[in-house]
């Protein structure tokens, strides 16, 4: 019997390694991470933030302050080249679902959603990675992080799901409206994840209300908030929705590059301010929006950050009438990372 146990434990473990989740560095399971991949700055005296190649990051296991990787984002063993491993590894038994509203080829219509990201999965779990980076993943061979995004400032969030909430993804991208570029959908699966597989055939919502908010429950029972809108919502994710979900203020740092950019808003109970500078003392370095392509908002409480959002939506005026997303976690310690590299804000005008 003891024989058997050993048995069944080793293959649980074998299993577990090679399954479904976001990594650290060292390739061990972590329930969640975030990415800040740095703007390129080609006179920094670290090699890394000079070639556009330098990120740091929190894990659910490490979040006690923002740890610089030593690594590339590019390298083979960064985080999210082993989160992504099961793409490579070409497992026909492995769901994917790859979308970019810049493909790494081809052309995107205006009316998909302004939505990136990855879902991963298998017979027992998964996983959604959120980000902000074009072009990206670069192919489905090997992991490479395209020269592309090396240029401005990205964002990541990895959250390892149970299978109900990877479900539960596919109704948020129904509302996203992605443009898939690339997808493994086996066979096995299509009764665990109908959802998923509705979304990889292009379905989309039919009626009002035009935007879903829904509590998404990591493998380690983390409770993430996922907020998605189609294009029909016709209004800012972020001032119209997110904020009077949460019933706090919000400081915003979105891509500021293009026309019609939405200014801090104050029409509403709760306050939507632009994020303009960052400053990162520890790594000393410190850059405006206009280089920072990443997407995330913080809360803003009386005494400190309550939720952080990661998504993949702009604060501008077309980018209303486009699907897209942000999934916020209300932890205040991890919140407050963020806080606390804010350097400057559009105050509303009055």
């Amino acid at each position: 019997m003891s024989c058997l146990l050993l048995l069944t434990a080793f293959n649980f473990l074998i299993q577990f390694s090679n399954g479904i989740h976001c990594r650290d560095p060292l390739d061990q399971v972590v329930d969640w991470f975030f990415i800040y991949k740095l703007p390129k700055q080609q006179t920094h005296d670290n090699e890394l933030i000079r070639k556009g190649l330098a990120f740091m990051y929190l894990t659910s296991t490490n979040d006690d302050q923002w740890i610089f990787s030593s690594i590339s984002i590019n390298d083979s063993t960064s985080l999210v080249a082993h989160t992504l491993r099961p793409i490579f590894n070409k497992n026909k038994e492995n769901l994917y679902l790859l979308y970019n509203d810049q493909p790494p080829y081809g052309h995107v219509s205006p009316l998909k959603g302004h939505t990136k990201g990855v879902v991963l999965a298998n017979s027992t779990a998964g996983l959604w990675l959120i980000h902000s980076v074009p072009h990206f993943p670069y192919n489905q061979q090997y992991y490479e992080y395209p020269l592309t995004g090396t240029h401005f400032g990205q964002s990541f969030l990895c959250i390892s799901l149970t299978l109900d909430s990877l479900n539960n993804v596919g109704l948020q991208l129904q509302y996203n409206e992605p443009h898939l570029f690339a997808q493994n959908l086996p066979g096995n699966l299509v009764k665990v994840l109908p959802e998923i597989y509705k979304a990889a055939k292009n379905e989309t919502v039919t009626q009002a209300p035009w935007y879903r908010v829904t509590n998404l429950s990591s493998q380690a029972n983390t409770t993430f908030l996922s907020f998605a809108k189609s294009r029909k919502f016709k209004k800012d994710l972020y001032a119209d929705l997110v904020n009077s979900v949460l019933q706090e203020n919000l400081y915003v740092e979105t891509w500021p590059n293009e026309p019609n950019r939405l200014p801090s808003n104050c029409d509403h109970k709760f306050e939507v301010d632009n994020v303009l500078s960052v400053s990162i003392k520890q790594f000393n370095i410190s850059f405006n929006n206009t280089v920072d392509h990443s997407k995330w908002a913080v809360s803003t409480g009386n005494i400190s950050a309550n939720w952080i959002c990661i998504g993949d939506i702009n604060r501008a005026k077309r980018q209303t009438n486009r699907g897209g997303g942000t999934t916020c976690f209300g932890k205040s310690t991890l919140a407050n990372h963020y806080l606390n590299i804010i350097n400057s804000v559009q105050h509303c005008e009055n």
